[in-house]
């Protein structure tokens, strides 16, 4: 049976002011030059008058995708291609090292397991719920987890939109501090919902998107709270 085996994402942000988004994401991600690309993908930007986000998903076939994708129903668009980030920091030298995941909303919850499970054969690994028939989902995509909060109405027709994105910090405390010391607006660190996890929150508006930075507890340390 043919699937799709989509893995990492390419983040085509909405954003108003190209040179200020740009800026931003060199201060996070610590790319002073080129697309701001980590293990798993990237960013680009567009202007909002060309629609909302998008993000594209990694493929070894883009061909066989495209195709696969047409006898869904799909119209998919043109293949994207990640260019390297010439210039750099090398990856094992950063802190943020990958998109940890992806958040989506979604008009209902059977619109996001349709979208997600079954036509883009992602890996359906949660799904619970959190209030008032609200349900939290989440799918994966090789190492790239898809995290989509569905509600709970009847128009199918509305899109599942972009909501955020949480990037994997191999050292919290550094990533904070660094952010900090450049003048990055954020939240103090604080533990995660995820065991074993802290975040904090980039409040830059330039980012054009919510943005956490998550990454492990230090060794020896408990997380016994909750965020």
């Amino acid at each position: 049976m043919s699937r799709l085996s989509l893995s990492g994402a390419v983040i085509d942000l909405a954003a108003p002011d190209a040179a200020a988004t740009t800026i931003a994401y060199a201060a996070l991600l610590d790319t002073p030059t080129g697309e701001p690309t980590v293990s798993n993908g990237s960013v680009r930007r567009h202007d909002p008058t060309s629609g909302p986000a998008l993000v594209h998903f990694g493929t070894d076939d883009p061909d066989a995708a495209t195709r696969l994708l047409g006898r869904r129903d799909l119209s998919p668009q043109e293949p994207v291609t990640v260019t390297p980030d010439v210039g750099a920091l090398p990856l094992d030298r950063r802190d943020i090292i990958a998109i940890d995941h992806l958040v989506f909303t979604a008009p209902s919850r059977d619109h996001a397991a349709a979208l997600f499970g079954a036509t883009l054969d992602l890996d359906f690994r949660l799904d619970r719920t959190i209030g008032d028939g609200v349900h939290q989902m989440f799918f994966r995509a090789d190492d790239l987890v898809v995290e989509v909060v569905a509600g709970t109405e009847s128009d199918e027709s509305r899109a599942c939109t972009l909501w955020g994105v949480a990037w994997r910090s191999a050292d919290v405390d550094a990533t904070h501090r660094r952010l900090a010391g450049g003048g990055v607006t954020t939240s103090e660190v604080r533990i995660g919902k995820k065991p074993g996890t802290r975040l904090f929150t980039v409040r830059d508006p330039a980012l054009a998107t919510r943005t956490v930075v998550i990454g492990p507890l230090p060794d020896g340390a408990s997380d016994d709270q909750s965020e």
